[in-house]
Protein backbone atom coordinates (compact mmCIF):
# COMPACT_ATOMS: atom_id res chain seq x y z
CA UNK A 1 0.00 0.00 0.00
CA UNK A 2 1.29 3.36 -1.14
CA UNK A 3 2.18 6.26 2.32
CA UNK A 4 0.10 8.94 2.28
CA UNK A 5 2.61 12.14 1.66
CA UNK A 6 0.16 15.27 2.02
CA UNK A 7 -3.40 15.77 2.67
CA UNK A 8 -5.34 19.30 1.70
CA UNK A 9 -9.16 19.77 3.38
CA UNK A 10 -11.31 21.97 1.38
CA UNK A 11 -14.68 23.47 2.99
CA UNK A 12 -16.85 24.63 0.25
CA UNK A 13 -20.13 26.71 1.35
CA UNK A 14 -22.89 27.81 -1.44
CA UNK A 15 -24.87 31.22 -1.43
CA UNK A 16 -27.40 32.30 -3.32
CA UNK A 17 -26.99 36.56 -5.12
CA UNK A 18 -30.54 39.17 -4.64
CA UNK A 19 -30.51 36.90 -8.27
CA UNK A 20 -30.43 33.15 -6.86
CA UNK A 21 -27.36 32.60 -8.24
CA UNK A 22 -25.28 29.92 -6.60
CA UNK A 23 -22.00 31.25 -5.71
CA UNK A 24 -19.37 28.90 -4.19
CA UNK A 25 -16.90 30.10 -0.71
CA UNK A 26 -14.01 27.72 -0.06
CA UNK A 27 -11.75 27.27 2.58
CA UNK A 28 -8.59 25.33 1.53
CA UNK A 29 -6.45 24.16 4.37
CA UNK A 30 -3.24 22.63 3.24
CA UNK A 31 0.08 20.55 5.27
CA UNK A 32 -2.07 18.70 6.99
CA UNK A 33 -1.04 15.40 9.18
CA UNK A 34 -1.39 13.14 6.41
CA UNK A 35 -2.63 10.30 9.05
CA UNK A 36 -5.49 12.34 9.91
CA UNK A 37 -9.14 10.17 9.39
CA UNK A 38 -12.19 11.30 7.98
CA UNK A 39 -13.60 11.36 11.55
CA UNK A 40 -10.78 13.52 12.53
CA UNK A 41 -11.50 15.44 9.27
CA UNK A 42 -15.32 15.71 10.15
CA UNK A 43 -14.10 16.75 13.83
CA UNK A 44 -12.00 20.02 12.15
CA UNK A 45 -14.69 21.54 9.78
CA UNK A 46 -17.43 21.61 12.68
CA UNK A 47 -14.06 23.67 14.49
CA UNK A 48 -14.01 25.73 11.72
CA UNK A 49 -17.50 26.27 11.50
CA UNK A 50 -17.71 27.07 15.08
CA UNK A 51 -14.77 29.68 14.71
CA UNK A 52 -16.38 31.06 11.75
CA UNK A 53 -19.89 31.39 12.15
CA UNK A 54 -20.31 29.60 8.64
CA UNK A 55 -21.92 26.54 7.22
CA UNK A 56 -20.36 24.17 5.16
CA UNK A 57 -21.89 22.39 2.69
CA UNK A 58 -19.20 20.00 1.15
CA UNK A 59 -15.93 19.09 2.77
CA UNK A 60 -13.33 17.38 0.73
CA UNK A 61 -10.40 15.26 1.96
CA UNK A 62 -7.55 15.38 -1.01
CA UNK A 63 -5.08 12.83 -0.39
CA UNK A 64 -1.88 12.79 -2.58
CA UNK A 65 0.28 9.55 -3.00
CA UNK A 66 3.55 8.62 -4.52
CA UNK A 67 3.11 5.87 -6.40
CA UNK A 68 7.02 4.90 -6.85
Amino acid sequence: MNEVNQLVVVLTRITYDSEGKAIQHKRRFSNLKPATTDEQIKTFSTIIERLTGESFDKVEAIRTQSLV
